[in-house]
């Protein structure tokens, strides 16, 4: 089974836990009706895709520990790291005042909408509760996260240690996103080592780390084990973090699930725009800086700077410094085995590898 085919088998077994999960909350939002609007957000935000990947790599990881394939109690587990995804998730599109999410409307412009179409209130305060209602969204798919990991099927120790890390895991990952968000303000700029010191945090822990530690967490490993998938995991991070950067812009709103450019659009120094800074002509920055930090910008403005971009150089840079940590990941499987990880597991991580360096979306 190649990894694709294997990531397909995971998602399905994963999805079938969380619906039955939402569906046995659904008696308690079934009151007044704004709760049974909260309760259609959560469930339908949950439920339209993704890639699963974090909750994958607390299955992989905690099967490859222990031998126990198809163990269903690290299936119900591993959910608590598809509600940590949607926490931030719904976070980061009132973050980024984005209304799509994998080509749907965003939780805060769902809660928008009902108040606008069932209610009739007036469009700006109908968006403000959109916004509003969705932090409250994101907390409960953060204390669903804790649930599934306290309800776990366990030993009580090692849940409390998957917590424990899960905790961690929130604290770095906003401290992150924080540092993502000062490096936005149109007086500050990034260097190449700030840029990794902040997605190590925000995307390094959030995608691979902390979901494979917690894996491990459940599974009772040891240190040299845990020593080795932190090896792996942070160049894997840091790789699907530069594709991710450029699929910003070298992607389309189809294949995305929500407008180009919109790191550009929030002034983010990712690595294509620190090159060329560096790099670009004075001409190219200088067109490349009128449209950085412009909420308003057209698409045709976005695409002129991707334009830019690669005449600067500066995605074939970023391809390259991606490609490093591509090989880095490789190198580091090689400690996965030595510290005993299961041979099928580390062939999932090979092919995972190879689609992060390949990805399209």
């Amino acid at each position: 089974m190649d990894f694709l085919d294997s990531l397909k088998h995971y998602q399905r077994s994963l999805e079938r836990r969380l619906v039955a999960f939402i569906e046995a909350r659904r008696s308690a939002y079934a009151g007044r009706e704004v709760e049974r609007w909260v309760y259609d957000v959560l469930d339908d935000f949950v439920m339209r895709g993704g890639k699963r990947i974090r909750a994958v790599m607390a299955v992989t990881a905690y099967e490859g520990a222990t031998g126990r394939f198809g163990d269903l109690r690290i299936i119900d587990a591993a959910c608590a790291l598809e509600f940590l995804d949607a926490y931030f998730l719904v976070q980061d599109d009132v973050i980024d005042l984005s209304d799509l999410r994998r080509g749907k409307p965003s939780a805060h412009a769902m809660l928008a909408d009902y108040a606008l179409g069932v209610r009739g209130a007036p469009a700006d305060e109908a968006r403000a509760f959109g916004y509003n209602v969705a932090i409250g969204v994101g907390d409960i798919f953060n204390a669903w996260g804790i649930e599934c990991l306290l309800e776990a099927d366990f030993p009580a120790e090692r849940r409390l240690a998957a917590v424990n890390t899960y905790n961690e895991a929130c604290e770095i990952i906003c401290r992150g996103e924080i540092k993502d968000i000062y490096l936005g303000l149109s007086t500050v700029t990034a260097d190449e080592d700030e840029y990794t010191d902040m997605i190590l945090q925000k995307t390094g822990y959030y995608v691979t780390r902390a979901p494979a530690l917690i894996g491990l967490d459940l599974a009772g490993a040891g240190a040299e084990l845990r020593e080795a998938m932190i090896a792996f995991t942070e160049p894997v991070g840091l790789a699907f973090q530069i594709r991710d950067d450029i699929l910003d812009l070298v992607s389309t709103q189809e294949e995305l699930g929500k407008p180009i450019g919109t790191d550009l659009r929030e002034g983010k120094d990712t690595l294509m725009v620190i090159h060329a800074r560096r790099n670009a002509t004075p001409e190219q920055w200088a067109e490349i800086e009128r449209v950085l930090g412009d909420h308003d910008a057209t698409d045709r403005e976005v695409l002129r700077v991707r334009e830019l971009l690669e005449a600067a150089g500066s995605f074939a840079y970023a391809e390259s410094r991606m490609q490093e940590h591509v090989r880095s990941a490789r190198e580091a499987l090689g400690g996965l085995i030595t510290a005993g990880l299961h041979e099928q597991t580390v062939e999932f991580y090979r092919g995972m590898v190879e689609f992060i360096g390949n990805r399209r979306h």
